[in-house]
């Protein structure tokens, strides 16, 4: 050995192995905690997106729901357009799912093999009807929920061939689609806002919309008739409207002017590891049952809810 020069002590080594494994522990901490952190971040802005386009998805809807071209006669007598209390069923059967333009079955969805609502589950998800007429010479405008075209409904083959504006129904339910790829869930069910169009109205099955939606609570808007303002005075469930008495001549779905829609959405990821912190902010679901903002899946969970005017039911300008 050259003189000046000696080799590393044991003790010496074991502090600096102690030292490196110290740092390397810190480091391997420090990219963890970033990493839980983007995930989370991530899967809040998922929730937001997923949240927004759940409801501006129905909302859209909505906002058409019963209109009718005011420019074609709504019955067989030409001197009669479509104004309120004047929208007509354009299905065959008198299905009380389209007598108007908004129905609702509360928790339970629309049936498309009965045309009517399926047995209620206690909290079980809403769902809603939303029917209205084509506008002519405006494309996409016979496409229902599904982005088929509403000329392949039988039902409207009379209307086709008149070229009258066709009938679109579009259906709003929640439904377990199945897992999809990648999701992390460990559950193997997507939860999924789903629609029932009448392009194709001898498919019964529903078609993915937007994926994550647990829940859809929705309530209606209804004045009283008899000379009030046509301004939402109470907000029922769908059974609760159902049982509502006539009022001036309109059923208590023609005197609905207004519907809230509520949705608890979940992250598409896996938003925790099981060890994290638990966030103990108090949530709610639409029915004011207590939420936890993570469920048990480890997924991120939230509330949306908005309030869309039905405007074809109102005869001011809105």
């Amino acid at each position: 050995m050259k003189p000046g020069l000696r080799g590393v002590s044991l003790v010496e080594m074991l502090i600096g192995l102690a030292i490196g494994l110290v740092i390397s522990l810190a480091a391997l901490a420090l990219y963890l905690a970033l990493d839980d952190s983007a995930r989370a971040s991530r899967a809040a802005v998922d929730i937001n997106q997923i949240g927004r386009l759940a409801l501006e998805t129905i909302g859209r809807d909505l906002q058409q729901a019963g209109f009718y071209p005011a420019d074609y006669p709504a019955r067989s007598d030409p001197a009669l357009v479509s104004t309120i209390g004047e929208y007509f069923n354009g299905k065959p059967g008198h299905r009380k799912a389209f007598d108007t333009g908004v129905y609702g079955c509360s928790s339970s969805a629309y049936d498309p093999g009965s045309q009517g609502c399926a047995a209620s589950v206690v909290r079980a998800p809403d769902s809603i009807i939303i029917n209205r007429y084509s506008e002519l010479g405006t494309p996409g405008s016979a496409t229902d929920c599904n982005g088929r075209t509403a000329v392949a409904d039988k039902d409207n083959a009379e209307r086709s061939t008149a070229r009258m504006p066709l009938f679109v129904s579009n259906r709003y339910a929640i439904k377990d689609l199945g897992s999809k790829s990648g999701s992390g869930s460990g559950t193997g069910s997507t939860p999924t806002l789903a629609c029932h169009g009448n392009g194709d109205d001898a498919a019964t099955a529903y078609l993915p919309l937007v994926r994550g939606v647990e829940d859809l609570v929705v309530r209606y808007g209804v004045y009283s008739g008899s000379g009030s303002a046509q301004s939402p005075e109470r907000f029922l469930d769908a059974a609760s409207v159902d049982s509502e008495p006539l009022a001036d001549g309109l059923s208590p779905w023609q005197r609905v002017v207004a519907v809230q829609l509520c949705v608890v959405v979940r992250s598409p990821e896996a938003s925790r590891g099981e060890d994290a912190k638990r966030d103990d902010r108090r949530l709610f679901d639409c029915r004011g049952n207590e939420l936890a903002a993570i469920g048990p899946d480890r997924h991120m969970r939230k509330r949306y809810e908005r309030v869309y005017a039905v405007r074809n039911n109102l005869t001011g300008a809105l």
